[in-house]
């Protein structure tokens, strides 16, 4: 809070500061009383200044949003940049403070969308304009520096304009601001950076083809490929028409199409208009750049400009030209670079726009392809994933290929009918969800969802088909059909880097994330491959949903898991095998030898879309494993006869051996291990299936990578202590069916947990280690441990009258306090530790296992667990041999490849193995290398 000495102080410079915006005294006192009102409820860190242009900048937008409604011209606007530069705010800190501002104020929903419009369209605006030098150059002569006077834009205002030459640079500036004019009037392209890059392309087209027909050499660079080949001759006459060069300015022939319909069908409307209105003027021979009408259309579009971002109270986006200018003006005075950035600090592009970089998940890496070797830029992703989209779709219709055609007339009820009708359904919400000048846009985008649905629809079937004969239990689905044309509308939305950020989709579908996130992972699988961003992005949204949107008090999860008439799985029974820790997973390893030349594709069997989208099954024997099931004729006996070995935990573990000439099994003599410990081994546990098992399966998989990521950042290095974590972490989550869940995030009770642990095993670890180490991760927030709820809304009744109590809310800590302590007060106290043993027992939950850990056995022998997604392992040949899957030749086809590519020779005598037969020999070895790397990991 500012203290009253200052008040008068701070009073005086408000009003200064409105008088140098020419703002009205009613915007004026409105913005101080609410500066007061925030100045008196809250500590204001930093510059008060600061914050008192948050409140100008709150008062002109409530009073845009007034004048609107009443259809009023707007007379108490403000140009947003000059508000920062006259505050000394930069465009970063204007963001950061404005949405603390906005939770402090509580203010409305729309005025949050505003600040995420603003920050989205300067964003496009910073990242084409890093487009737009090297393009404008690669046409025209590259722009001279500015005279120093040119640059200070206040001195000389009264002395009578001179006319606007139109020199490269002054071209350089009209086409700019050419292009901020019609995005600031278009909506469709304030947010989309591909869209409006489109549109930058079509006004250098523009601008060349004026330029080529005036003959203005002084213009055109040279060396540009567009231009005719005579263009250096004496002889050369300019051509009455000029070609159309978007071909050689597209960055990728894939989208092409694309940019040819913004030039065709929205660029040329918005000249026609300028040009009908008078905006723009052309000479006798139809040219906007000649010096006889350029000083008119200069000035004209910035004064159109002008207006449109004072009726905004948008960002003055010439300020990318001012600082161009500057950096021209320093480098020809051969001054040093960083001077050039302390001219305007407060503007300077380095602290413009919060990076939007999509980082990578901590989960789904595995699906993730090599990074590529370019660098990357928010338009390069947002190109490369179109252009993949396009390759995926080439040659496709927005319908039903022949190929799924007859999947459907396989079924038993044809689907053909009803998915159409969901199709239509589903997009009349999705363009309803778009601003009527925005559903030409959102129509195209429809398309090209739609004709992706069917592609992976046909994709997903055709594999399902090799799982299940009958279709009839997906295919009859209609949830499954809404979410997969949720998702590809998803996939479309992101790839153009439109407005629309995730949940929108379900929101404008009313999709329920619980149903949704059921696809995803379908989708990716599928064959048919997506850009390295969008399978990120959509193992994000993944990630979103598990931990907080399936979460909230509205989702279909909580039906779910009433209506399953049993406890809230645990992991270890929603677990796949080999998935938990000091579990034998001899089914889930696979044996590969990288050979030969001819690379592999190998799908691993996964949760298929029926199971997924399957209601719960009721226990029985029929889903047990079979960890050791009845030996069938020609397939090896690795799955009966098994190494077992203790680790320094005294956990068993256990690995299978085989004689590889005679497939017999060869016996190991091994310590015996306690009844009890052998009765657990060969006993299968249960595993629960349907869709609550799929989504809690994926929620403690995420939680699993989520606290080792923990662990790691805080040096918790004990299995015991993270067994206890992840006990007690499962026992919030499942105490009274997920109540301490609603409407709260993963994150929240799992940081909970850690904290919990290290508290009560005197591990010295407060909360702020803890929030440091989640902030590392990439999905973290600072919402997350601010903003915690700590009881829900309620309606209770008192003295026969009805009182509403409202939501509490507060930080990770009184969560902690007044939540977490109350619930869990009994259970914590079976980790008490007094002297060497607890109080109490208690069966600590097995950890999730470590993922995708490759064993090399040999130099060219690996085994790897069995996973679900498509991998490719090296360039050459891969020979695989799935444990209890795979029949013997298999396996005999690899001896073959180890002993050399299959041609039998002399065997070979090895020294202190003289006596041993060669199959026994190679077997010792695998036994040896196997318990080596087991070894070797238990150590790590």
């Amino acid at each position: 809070m500012v203290l009253s000495s200052e008040t008068e102080e701070l009073e005086e410079k408000h009003s200064e500061l409105c008088n140098k915006l020419h703002l009205s005294q009613q915007i004026s006192r409105d913005a101080w009383e609410r500066f007061e009102t925030i100045n008196k409820n809250f500590t204001l860190e930093g510059e008060p200044l600061h914050w008192i242009g948050c409140a100008i900048y709150v008062s002109c937008w409530k009073s845009i949003a007034a004048t609107a409604a009443q259809n009023s011209v707007h007379t108490n606007c403000v140009n947003l940049t000059n508000l920062l530069r006259h505050c000394n705010l930069s465009i970063a800190q204007f963001f950061y403070k404005i949405k603390q501002w906005s939770d402090m104020a509580s203010m409305p929903e729309e005025f949050k969308k505003r600040i995420e419009y603003l920050e989205g369209s300067f964003s496009v605006a910073y990242n084409v304009f890093k487009e737009y030098q090297p393009l404008f150059m690669q046409i025209f002569k590259a722009p001279k520096a500015p005279e120093a006077h040119e640059l200070d834009t206040s001195k000389h205002r009264n002395r009578k304009n001179k006319p606007v030459p139109s020199s490269p640079l002054k071209v350089f500036e009209f086409c700019w601001t050419l292009f901020i004019t019609i995005k600031s009037e278009d909506t469709n392209y304030n947010n989309d950076l591909v869209t409006s890059c489109h549109l930058l392309i079509a006004i250098c087209d523009w601008a060349f083809k004026h330029a080529l027909q005036a003959d203005r050499k002084d213009l055109l660079n040279p060396d540009f490929a567009g231009l005719p080949e005579d263009f250096a001759q004496p002889s050369y006459v300019p051509p009455s028409e000029a070609p159309c060069i978007v071909s050689l300015l597209c960055p990728s022939p894939n989208i092409i199409t694309d940019l040819k319909y913004v030039k065709e069908y929205q660029f040329k409307k918005s000249i026609r208009n300028y040009l009908d209105q008078g905006v723009l003027i052309e000479n006798d021979q139809g040219d906007v750049l000649d010096t006889s009408v350029f000083d008119h259309n200069y000035k004209s579009i910035g004064n159109v400009y002008e207006k449109n971002i004072l009726n905004k109270s948008d960002f003055d986006e010439r300020i990318f030209l001012a600082e161009y200018k500057r950096k021209l003006l320093v480098r020809d005075q051969s001054v040093a670079q960083n001077a050039a950035d302390n001219a305007s600090p407060e503007l300077s592009t380095k602290e413009m726009v919060v990076s939007k970089e999509c980082l990578t998940p901590l989960t789904g890496r595995k699906y993730l392809g090599p990074k590529e070797s370019q660098e990357s830029t928010p338009l390069v992703t947002a190109t490369e994933s179109i252009s993949r989209l396009n390759n995926l779709l080439h040659g496709r219709q927005p319908a039903p290929s022949e190929a799924l055609v007859q999947l459907f007339e396989s079924c038993a009820r044809n689907p053909t009918e009803r998915i159409n009708q969901i199709v239509t359904n589903l997009g009349e919400r999705f363009l309803e969800g778009h601003p009527v000048d925005q559903r030409e846009v959102a129509q195209r985008r429809l398309q090209l969802a739609t004709t992706l649905f069917y592609k992976f629809i046909e994709s997903i079937l055709q594999n399902e088909r090799s799982i299940h004969a009958d279709l009839s239990a997906i295919v009859e689905k209609d949830v499954f059909y809404e979410c997969m044309f949720a998702c590809c509308l998803e996939i479309v939305i992101y790839s153009y880097n439109s407005r629309q950020r995730f949940p929108w989709i379900l929101k404008a579908l009313q999709i329920q994330p619980y149903n949704f996130v059921k696809v995803i992972e379908l989708i990716i699988r599928s064959r048919d491959k997506l850009s390295r961003d969008t399978i990120k992005h959509l193992n994000m949204i993944e990630e979103t949903i598990l931990s907080s949107l399936v979460w909230k008090s509205d989702s279909l999860i909580w039906e779910a898991i009433t209506s399953s008439d049993r406890e809230v799985p645990k992991f270890e029974e929603t677990a796949l095998p080999g998935h938990m820790q000091n579990e034998p997973s001899s089914e889930n390893l696979t044996l590969r030898s990288i050979l030969n030349s001819e690379p592999r594709q190998i799908v691993s069997p996964g949760p298929s879309a029926t199971d997924r989208f399957q209601s719960p099954v009721a226990h029985s024997s029929a889903v047990n494993r079979e960890l050791f099931p009845t030996v069938q004729s020609g397939q090896s006996l690795l799955q009966t006869t098994h190494l077992m070995i203790k680790d320094r935990t005294g956990n068993t573990r256990m690995i299978p051996i085989v004689n590889s000439e005679t497939q017999k099994s060869t016996p190991v003599p091994v310590q015996q291990t306690t009844p009890q410990r052998q009765e657990n081994v060969a006993q299968a546990r249960p595993r629960r299936t349907g869709g609550v098992s799929i989504v809690f399966r994926k929620f403690y998989n995420l939680s699993g990578e989520r606290m080792e990521h923990l662990c790691t950042h805080l040096k918790i290095t004990n299995t015991d202590t993270k067994r206890k974590i992840w006990t007690v972490f499962e026992e919030l989550v499942r105490k009274n069916h997920c109540e301490l869940m609603k409407d709260r995030n993963l994150d929240q009770l799992l940081m909970c947990a850690v904290y919990m642990i290290c508290k009560l095993t005197k591990l010295n670890k407060n909360f702020t280690e803890i929030i440091k180490s989640y902030r590392s991760q990439p999905q973290a927030t600072s919402d997350i441990y601010r903003n915690v709820l700590i009881s829900s809304k309620k309606v209770v009744v008192v003295d026969g009258e009805t009182t509403e109590i409202p939501e509490e809310w507060g930080d990770l800590i009184q969560f902690y306090n007044k939540v977490i302590i109350q619930a869990m007060k009994k259970f914590a106290q079976k980790f008490v530790v007094r002297g060497e043993e607890n109080i109490g027992d208690i069966l600590l939950s097995p950890l999730p296992a470590s993922r995708g850990q490759v064993v090399q056995v040999f130099d060219n022998i690996f085994i790897k667990p069995l996973e679900s997604p498509t991998l490719t392992f090296g360039n050459g040949k891969v020979l695989n041999y799935y444990f209890s899957r795979s029949p013997s030749k298999d396996l005999k086809d690899i001896n073959k490849a180890i002993r050399g590519n299959g041609v039998t020779g002399k065997r070979l005598l090895v020294e202190g193995e003289n006596d041993l037969p060669d199959s026994k020999r190679l077997a010792k070895r695998k036994v040896q290398s196997l318990i080596e790397e087991r070894r070797n990991q238990n150590t790590e």
